[in-house]
């Protein structure tokens, strides 16, 4: 058995001093609970409270004692039955001594009873979470650390604290639900949610692909921070990852439209679009390499069975045109709205390096057609294309290695640009300054 807390022994030694007159029952329960013997405590609690039902200082004890039963229990999770127990029975005397014409000494110390608990409950997870010889103690640390917190919310359900640092450690385990769960107890306890729980909130929501709940959050939040761009982010991205692509354009036009000098509103459109470019790039890329399987097989193939798979491979040629024409159409409104954003703030680095990899992923477009075509002509005109591309790449990359020339990611993707252009000297340059 563990030392009995030091709850325990204030609850008890407090009331020693003011109790002039204590039924033998009580006094046995003080005295069991004084010594640690918490299961006498709780059994003799139980007559004290049959003896008298309505006095309330029976359903005290009982909560004091299922309290350090929890405390003193090594299974960390199996404290919570006892925790709430001991919170439910001390609501009950509270209740009873609020009635009472006559109240005990005890009822000053029930408000009193959870906060030590709650704390040690609370500091043992942050300790497990934060110090790496204690979580060592642990074949399982992360999930101790959630049994604290549990335990911690249970005592004290109104604790953002307590909350805020579950759910932070329901995220760290991968936990995305649980993360998201807790984290909305937060939101819910806040009288008024700063930028950082907002953000926290959102992110939560689209990680877990609650996208409605992210849309409605993102938009409280553009209203409360207006001034915020990344909640216009978070709610255009809402509405993309919903397929709802014209929706999640005309929200940041409609921004661009009364703030046509703000680079960051130009930015988040030309990324934002960007986004659905890359998906969509996905699916025309499994397209060609079908397309290019395709007419290879029909030139071992004559008559009906020829037609059909003619017929076949033009309807596949159709899609491939119409979702092409897309990516196309997405890629230069990126391209335009990234380009007007170094325009209007051309100190930016990361823009610069957004505009570049907008770039180098459209030539890498054409690339894959190269490669997924038997006509020799048709490769050479494609990796021309290609290659004119990646320069306009290769341009916004430098400029962006001139802001911030530290910056090694920058540099690793001038030297993959470099040798596919044949810039053998500049590579070089360009791998050294990147670290490869």
């Amino acid at each position: 058995m563990k030392p009995f807390s030091l709850l325990s022994t204030l609850a008890v030694a407090i009331l020693f001093v003011g109790c002039t007159s204590v039924s033998p029952l009580v006094k046995e329960t003080q005295d069991n609970i004084d010594s640690g013997n918490y299961e006498a405590a709780l059994a003799s609690a139980e007559l004290a409270i049959e003896e008298n039902p309505t006095s309330g200082v029976g359903q005290y004890y009982k909560a004091v004692a299922l309290g350090s039963l929890g405390q003193d229990s090594e299974d960390v999770a199996a404290r919570r039955g006892y925790y709430a127990d001991a919170l439910s029975t001390m609501e009950e005397a509270k209740s009873l001594f609020s009635a009472a014409e006559d109240v005990p000494d005890e009822a000053d110390n029930a408000d009193n009873f959870i906060r030590p608990i709650w704390a040690d409950e609370h500091n043992s997870a942050v300790e497990i979470l934060t110090v790496d010889s204690i979580a060592a103690s642990y074949a399982d640390p992360n999930q101790v650390a959630v049994d604290h917190l549990l335990n911690a919310t249970t005592l004290a359900p109104d604790s953002v604290i307590s909350y805020n640092v579950l759910s932070s450690a329901y995220y760290r385990v991968g936990d995305i639900e649980s993360a998201t769960t807790a984290y909305e107890w937060v939101m819910e306890l806040l009288p008024t949610p700063d930028v950082d729980d907002y953000n926290y909130m959102i992110n939560l929501y689209l990680a877990s692909q609650r996208f409605e709940n992210a849309r409605d959050l993102a938009t409280e939040a553009q209203s409360a921070f207006p001034t915020d761009e990344r909640f216009i982010q978070y709610l255009a991205d809402s509405y993309l990852q919903t397929g709802e692509t014209d929706k999640a354009i005309e929200i940041v036009e409609d921004l661009i439209a009364s703030d046509p000098t703000n680079p960051q509103y130009r930015l988040v459109l030309g990324t934002q679009v960007y986004q659905t470019v890359t998906e969509l790039t996905d699916q025309i890329s499994e397209m060609y390499v079908e397309l290019y399987d395709q007419s290879q097989a029909l030139r071992s193939l004559s008559g009906s069975e020829k037609s059909d798979a003619e017929a076949t491979l033009a309807e596949l040629q159709a899609e491939a045109d119409a979702l092409e024409a897309d990516i196309v159409g997405y890629t230069d409104l990126a391209i335009e709205q990234v380009t007007r954003a170094t325009e209007l703030d051309p100190s930016s680095a990361n823009t610069f390096n957004i505009l570049g990899v907008i770039y180098q992923n459209k030539s890498a477009l054409y690339f894959d057609k190269r490669n997924n075509t038997a006509d020799y002509d048709l490769a050479d005109e494609y990796d021309a294309q290609a290659r004119e591309i990646l320069d306009m790449a290769r341009v916004a990359y430098e400029q962006a290695t001139k802001l911030d020339e530290g910056n090694p990611e920058y540099w690793q993707s001038l030297f993959q640009i470099y040798t596919t252009l044949n810039m053998p000297e500049k590579a070089q340059e360009a791998m050294e300054k990147a670290g490869i």
